[in-house]
């Protein structure tokens, strides 16, 4: 046992050692896990001292993510550690046989272990986020194992086909939008078409591939095929003629103000504005103002008379 653990620790440093100065990886093994609740390596894990092995997993968005670093048991192994590098960020999570364990990721990745007793990390939820490079080292009784895991985020795209006019041609255009890795389009027919990829700021990729139409050509029977890893079946959409968003905006606005003129002359034509007649001078007012000029017209008459008595 002592000669055992001896080689174990030996094999594990030279892993370790090994792995800090690589610089590259073989991305040649792609998993993509669906139904079963643990991925199966496709690396052959060999039980000589110091195997090392390089491949990558891809997860659907949500799922909680299943990563194996060997498949032994703890019946056989000694410990597990995985070594994590998200973003600049590392982290590290390992568990012996003698229960001596750490979590430094603080984020909901847990190593956990079947009711086979074999190691598993989980990653619940997984988002892109969670993408980078998780290293694993696992030293059992009959020697070590490594792996460099480069995994990443699996997203379907959305999908439109429209036909539009560029200047005195017209195009059909089909795009993939949202998807990760990115989509390939391709067309029913084989005349000129351009496709073009970017990379959106979220890191989920468009691809929007463009094919001319011949003049007159018919086009009922043209559709773009775009396939995708997501998928199992290659997705078939036929476009369809797009109005502008500008002639619908005029159109609208015109419909509107034809609406309101209609509406006023409707409501002006159920209420007309009538002109109220005027009142009548008040007769109360007419003969209180009477007494008030009889005064003044004695009082003028006495003050001519007083000035002709002394003129």
């Amino acid at each position: 046992m002592g000669n055992t653990w001896i080689i174990g620790v030996i094999s594990l440093l030279a892993v370790s050692a090994t792995w800090s100065l690589e610089t590259g990886y073989n991305h040649n093994i792609s998993v993509i896990s669906h139904t079963s609740p643990f991925l199966t390596s496709t690396v052959p894990l060999g039980l000589q001292h110091g195997v090392i092995a390089a491949r990558s997993e891809h997860f659907h968005l949500g799922n909680n993510a299943i990563l194996k670093c060997s498949n032994k048991t703890w019946s056989e192994m000694i410990y597990t550690i995985w070594k994590i590098q998200l973003g600049g960020i590392k982290c590290q999570i390992s568990s012996s046989n003698d229960n001596q364990n750490l979590n430094t990721c603080n984020d909901g990745k847990a190593m956990l272990n079947t009711s086979r007793g074999e190691s598993y990390l989980q990653i619940p939820g997984f988002s892109k986020r969670d993408e980078g490079i998780y290293h694993c080292e696992s030293v059992y009784k009959a020697g070590s194992y490594a792996s460099n895991i480069d995994v990443s985020l699996i997203a379907p795209p959305n999908v439109f086909a429209w036909l539009e006019w560029e200047g005195s041609r017209q195009v059909a255009v089909c795009l993939a939008e949202g998807g990760k890795p990115a989509a390939s389009i391709s067309w029913s027919e084989n005349w000129n078409s351009t496709s073009t990829t970017t990379l959106n700021l979220d890191g989920f990729n468009k691809v929007e591939s463009r094919l001319v139409l011949p003049e007159g050509i018919a086009t009922g029977n043209l559709t773009c095929a775009v396939i995708h890893p997501s998928w199992e079946e290659v997705h078939m959409v036929t476009p369809g003629i797009v109005i502008p968003w500008r002639l619908v905006i005029i159109s609208v606005g015109t419909i509107s103000f034809i609406m309101a003129i209609l509406g006023g002359l409707y409501f002006t034509r159920k209420h007309p504005c009538r002109i109220s007649p005027k009142a009548p001078q008040s007769q109360d007012y007419v003969e209180e103002v009477e007494p008030y000029a009889s005064y003044i017209q004695s009082a003028n008459l006495i003050y001519n008379s007083s000035a002709e008595l002394f003129t």
